[in-house]
């Protein structure tokens, strides 16, 4: 069955779930990527990741690392490493000449 969750009064355009879907990260149509946790049936904002200029039109959250990619209009992409409760964000160089559109771990991360 479906579950119906929600996170605000804006347009979610992307998100991805943990490995246990106990925390999901999503962009609000900006070029946030908001990190909620689960709380009993309540969802609390727990991080805010702000690096990004351009809207985010990629998320993904690595199963076994636990790291987080995200990618945007702005044509960068950024793996996020959680280091003592803070997200540290590493950049990539893509070397494309338009937004980047989306990003997917490999299955063997």
């Amino acid at each position: 069955m479906a579950e119906v969750h929600n996170f605000g009064y804006q347009p979610v355009c992307v998100h991805a779930w943990n490995a246990d879907r106990t925390q999901i990260a999503l962009s609000p149509n900006n070029n946030e990527v908001e990190i909620y946790e689960k709380s009993g049936r309540q969802w609390k904002k727990i991080h805010t990741l702000t690096e990004h200029t351009g809207r985010v039109t990629g998320i993904d959250w690595a199963p076994k690392s636990k790291r987080l990619v995200t990618c945007s209009s702005d044509r960068n992409a950024y793996v996020w490493t959680l280091d003592q409760k803070q997200w540290k964000p590493t950049l990539v160089i893509l070397r494309i000449n338009r937004a980047a559109t989306c990003v997917k771990w490999s299955p063997n991360e």
